[in-house]
């Protein structure tokens, strides 16, 4: 037997609420009616009603915190809450919002809608979710994730960008978009209308970069869609430079003060972004304030040379012929390179550079314990790259060699004490290829057996250096489920 559907109103207005009443009774809906705001606490505990209907003119409680209350208990967390009143609704609103006075039909309607829609996204927490933006935005496919209480990574992709929010239990904890992470990743995100998603489960990640819950970080991404927008004439091209003025100085603030000492050497307003941690909007803000009190200069937009493939299709071919060595040909080629640096923002930055780098299986959990696959880049014929890192530090040298197999060589991307003992170590004892991020090559790798060279220029640069000869000892493991 198909179980009674409950309806809570919380409304003063008892003449009102007895016309409504009846009309959802005779729908078959169980009503039950609390007069202010702390009762319709204590019933939507207790009863756990599909809908609660709040007015806004409930006394001891307001909307807003009925709301939070309900989303911070694990029993009354998914409820539906609309919000009822003599007040238009406001653009952007969250929660649904009926306006007094009712049209008896329409309320009811919607709330068969809103039931309706709640068991639609009940229906999917045994299946993996996948589309396209086009027929479910992303803010109704994470208000879906947050009522099913659903853990796990959703990927969204579009022609050139790649990104990912995770879930635990409902509430978004991390976003990632190219290098930006947390909750400017989330918000861009946010403002995407055309792309893929696909959804799979999983636990509750180990790094949390983001501590709003669902609601309230949509409503966030929707004000700072909005502030774009407005800011969006004021603006040049994202791929416009950006050049201190000599002698000219800022109000003096610390977001202003970070902004001018990134432009220490001139950046296109789109690196300033993803470089800068503070939020969009309060970016995009202050460059405008520069600019009209010209301490920045725009030049014109930046034209960059289309960037071609990091090796072409003959040095692919010959360094996986070179790491395979007689071994027999397998669908995937796996070899890798290891990053040493005591900073893991060094790390997600300098990789960052490297066009179509794809995360690692747990990018985040690796940059934490220092550990791990960070990256990962398809160099084409069935070889790709992984880029790992090993804890530095005496306690961790056991680590070193096992964890070092399959390697094709060593970036180094700084040059403290425990970076380069540990660099130091692949590069002698492994006989790795040694490059460095560096002006130049420190003592202790400048005698290395196959070398050590310093690139400086770029992340793409210091690859290439690092793949220009392949190591003749170095063997990558194939991806067939054998151990190299």
């Amino acid at each position: 037997m198909t179980a009674v559907r409950k309806i809570l109103i919380a409304d003063p207005d008892l003449e009102g609420v007895r016309t409504l009443s009846k009309a959802l009774r005779q729908r078959g809906y169980q009503v039950h009616y609390a007069a202010d705001g702390s009762r319709a606490l204590e019933l939507a505990v207790l009863r756990h009603p599909d809908v609660v209907l709040f007015d806004e003119a409930c006394p001891l409680i307001e909307p807003t915190l009925f709301v939070q209350i309900l989303e911070s208990n694990p029993r009354t967390e998914g409820i539906p809450v609309v919000v009822t009143g003599m007040s238009p609704p406001r653009a952007g609103a969250v929660q649904d919002v009926f306006q007094k006075p009712f049209q008896l039909g329409e309320v009811v309607s919607r709330i068969e809608e809103i039931l309706s829609r709640a068991d639609g996204a009940r229906a999917t927490e045994t299946q993996e979710l996948e589309g396209s933006f086009a027929h479910l935005p992303l803010p109704d496919l994470l208000q879906m994730l947050k009522l099913n209480r659903r853990s796990g990574r959703l990927e969204v992709s579009r022609p050139g960008e790649q990104g990912a929010v995770v879930v635990a239990e409902g509430r978004p904890v991390d976003a990632s978009l190219g290098t930006v992470l947390g909750e400017k990743a989330l918000f861009r995100l946010l403002t995407w209308t055309d792309g893929n998603f696909a959804f799979a489960e999983g636990p509750p990640p180990s790094v949390t970069r983001i501590s709003r819950g669902m609601d309230d970080a949509l409503l966030e991404g929707m004000r700072q869609a909005d502030e774009l927008k407005r800011l969006e004439p004021l603006l040049p091209p994202l791929s416009a430079r950006l050049l201190r003025v000599q002698g000219a100085r800022g109000p003096g603030d610390a977001l202003t003060e970070s902004i001018l000492e990134l432009l220490a050497e001139p950046h296109t307003l789109g690196e300033l972004l993803d470089r800068e941690s503070a939020p969009d909007v309060s970016v995009l803000e202050a460059v405008v304030h520069l600019v009209r009190r010209g301490v920045l200069r725009v030049t014109e937009s930046e034209v960059r040379p289309e960037a071609g493939p990091l090796l072409g299709a003959a040095e692919v071919h010959a360094l996986r012929a070179q790491l395979l060595r007689g071994r027999p040909a397998s669908r995937m080629t796996v070899a890798k390179v290891l990053v040493c640096s005591e900073s893991a923002e060094r790390t997600r930055r300098y990789l960052g550079q490297l066009p179509s780098l794809g995360a690692g299986s747990d990018e985040a959990a690796a940059l934490k314990s220092g550990f791990g696959t960070v990256a990962r880049l398809e160099l084409g014929e069935g070889l790709r790259l992984d880029f790992c890192v090993l804890p530095p530090g005496e306690a961790a040298r056991p680590l070193w060699r096992p964890f070092s197999a399959c390697a094709v060589g060593v970036l180094v991307l700084d040059a403290e004490e425990e970076t380069l003992a540990l660099a130091a170590a692949l590069a002698y004892q492994r006989r790795l290829r040694v490059v460095c991020a560096l002006e130049d090559v420190p003592p202790l790798l400048a005698a290395a057996p196959l070398g050590a060279l310093a690139a400086p220029e770029g992340a793409d640069s210091a690859l290439r250096a690092l793949l220009a000869t392949p190591q003749p000892r170095v063997a990558a493991r194939a991806e067939t489920g054998l151990p190299p």
